[in-house]
């Protein structure tokens, strides 16, 4: 990480937008060529949807997650200003508070960027807000893996914003940091496979690509990332 905060600002940006574009290329792209290209006509039955969506719905849906890995790689940036200076809770040695509470800390972060995402993506319906912002992400409404981080600038910056509530909420460690990166992406793919896949549900308050395919459908319904308690507290949950 040393190394890192030394590399000069503009080509700190391009590598850290590299690797997220590196990152969204590998998690987006291995299960769209599972599903929809090698598997199209063997999981054709797991479709949520019956259309496989265009080449140039999937070119739109890559063209805005790259505006928005670009948003994402400049806000990393300011961040790791953040951290040169000791203007975060991080620290340095895992042994300071031990691995027990590196494990839960990565939990503590899935739970707070969980209840984060439901009411963002609740404030984002709000009328004055859909038209100019969401709308763009559901004109996608059969999502595909790529359209995970297909968002309207103004929803990046939002969506980034549970970074710095991680950042200064809890103490970190920055693996740990790096792992919940990696399922925030993951998981935002996840839910945007378009193919109902049960083998991949846990538990039963899991959200799944099945529930979020509802929201795409239904805007009403189903605004939770990881979880859907939320949705199920609020009256906002539809098993359709």
């Amino acid at each position: 990480m040393e190394s890192l905060l030394n590399i000069p600002s503009f080509y700190l940006w391009l590598l850290l937008l590299l690797v997220l574009v590196l990152r969204y290329v590998l998690v987006a792209g291995i299960p769209y060529l599972w599903l929809y290209v090698l598997g199209k006509n063997k999981y054709k039955t797991l479709k949520l949807q019956n259309e496989i969506p265009e080449r140039k719905q999937i070119f739109s849906e890559i063209k805005y997650s790259f505006f928005t890995l670009c948003i994402y790689s400049s806000g990393i940036w300011l961040f790791l200003y953040w951290l040169k200076h000791g203007y975060t809770s991080n620290y340095a040695e895992i042994g300071e508070f031990g691995w027990p509470y590196f494990v839960l800390s990565v939990f503590l972060m899935i739970i707070i960027h969980d209840m984060y995402s439901y009411w963002i993506h609740r404030l984002i319906h709000h009328k004055l807000l859909f038209k100019y912002v969401h709308l763009l992400h559901h004109k996608f409404k059969n999502p595909s893996p790529w359209s995970a981080f297909a968002f309207h600038p103004f929803e990046s910056l939002l969506t980034l914003g549970i970074i710095p509530v991680v950042m200064f909420l809890i103490p970190w460690h920055n693996l740990a940091l790096i792992i919940f990166i990696t399922i925030i992406i993951a998981y935002d793919t996840f839910v945007h496979l378009g193919y109902d896949i049960k083998q991949l549900k846990v538990f039963k308050w899991q959200n799944t690509p099945k529930d979020h395919d509802v929201h795409h459908r239904n805007s009403k319904y189903n605004f939770g990332l990881y979880f859907t308690y939320w949705d199920r507290l609020m009256g906002t949950y539809l098993d359709d």
